[in-house]
């Protein structure tokens, strides 16, 4: 909590040198309309208590002078662990406060709610021992939940049983650090926008196990009023259709999330063997089912997008799914689809984050609360 106008000041010069990667004392002057002693002030201070650094001589003003000391964030003072949980899946990732990585790892376990505490706390047990030199060590840890979340509380994960327990307070017990839960899209949609700062309305859209959206407004990330914006995954695709774990027929990941592929695929092929690796497999080798079912499902993905376009009039949108990752013309069918409508001015791209954009996003959302900052832009080298 802010305490003082000193201290607005110092969060206002902070966020500067943050967002603008490297910047000169003058210049940081310039954009915050604080005086030169005022922000000379309290990069001492930022420098002496290591959130920032100096990075040498930049370049000299036209009219010539004394070329500026830049400055910049002391991006190795700290990390940033994040999650992704999965019911068969727990990934995890430690960057810098730069968003540079340092380390990634996943592993292919049973996540409960028996189970899911203790594996993080072990994780974060060696984790903590290794970056316990930094001066800030570990600044926070964030959890990517494929599902509903609100305020730090998961609402629905209908696909294993994580909506049972308080997770967020429980690892807090634990870990006793700050920890952070959000729902999946949301965080890659953070992480989208803080690779791309000039991007100030943009959807990221995320096919896995379910189908989810984030979105970016106005350079915000908008949740609704309980964090249920986004879930285009329960939306009807086809009236009278499947019947959805949501309890509605027909829904969106019913027909396009990546169990959905699979099972299609099995189906049409009558072998209920086929892997996404296998499917992939076929489609290199141009099968023409596969083909043909490519295409229907990327037009059945241009639909949801469509609807999904008209409600928030995005910029871009970002595609992120082992889907597009294999099957690439997909990409490009579904953007056949959508110039065909209305909103054929929308981009629409592949993630270059891919599977590690909601960890990405985690950093971000450790990084704003520590930081206490609106925006957080990484360098793109970083990823």
């Amino acid at each position: 909590m802010i305490q003082s106008i000193r201290e607005q000041n110092s969060l206002l010069v902070l966020s500067e040198i943050i967002n603008q990667y490297t910047i000169s004392r003058a210049k940081i002057s310039e954009n915050t309309g604080l005086n030169k002693a005022t922000v000379s002030e309290i990069v001492k201070q930022l420098i002496t208590d290591h959130y920032v650094i100096e990075t040498g001589a930049g370049n000299s003003t036209p009219s010539g002078g004394r070329k500026p000391i830049m400055l910049t964030l002391n991006h190795q003072a700290g990390v940033a662990v994040s999650f992704d949980i999965r019911y068969n899946r727990l990934s995890y990732l430690v960057t810098y406060l730069n968003g540079e990585k340092i380390e990634r790892h996943s592993s292919e376990i049973e996540v409960n709610k028996h189970t899911v505490i203790p594996l993080i706390t072990k994780v974060y047990k060696t984790l903590q021992e290794r970056y316990i030199s930094l001066p800030f060590s570990i600044i926070g840890v964030a959890a990517s939940i494929h599902r509903i979340v609100d305020q730090n509380n998961i609402l629905l994960t209908p696909y294993f049983d994580l909506d049972e327990i308080e997770l967020a307070e429980k690892l807090e017990e634990q870990l006793r650090i700050p920890v952070f839960i959000e729902n999946e899209a949301n965080l890659a949609a953070l992480a989208e926008l803080s690779f791309n700062p000039y991007r100030s309305h943009l959807i990221s859209f995320s096919a896995h196990t379910g189908i989810g959206a984030g979105i970016i407004f106005d350079q915000q990330l908008y949740k609704g009023f309980k964090g249920r914006a986004g879930e285009v995954g329960n939306t009807v695709l086809y009236p009278e259709g499947k019947l959805c774990a949501c309890g509605n027929h027909g829904c969106f990941e019913q027909y396009c999330s990546v169990t959905a592929f699979i099972n299609r695929m099995q189906l049409l092929k009558k072998d209920h063997t086929l892997s996404l690796d296998s499917i992939a497999d076929l489609y290199r080798k141009n099968d023409s089912q596969t083909q043909q079912f490519l295409n229907q499902y990327s037009k059945e993905v241009a639909i949801g997008l469509t609807n999904l376009i008209g409600l928030y009039d995005p910029q871009i949108v970002y595609l992120n799914s082992e889907i597009f990752e294999l099957f690439p013309d997909s990409l490009e069918r579904i953007d056949q689809y959508i110039q065909q409508t209305i909103y054929k001015d929308v981009s629409i791209l592949p993630s270059q984050l891919g599977s590690d954009a909601s960890l990405y996003g985690g950093a971000v959302l450790c990084l704003k609360n520590y930081f206490k900052v609106d925006t957080f832009a990484f360098p793109r080298s970083t990823a």
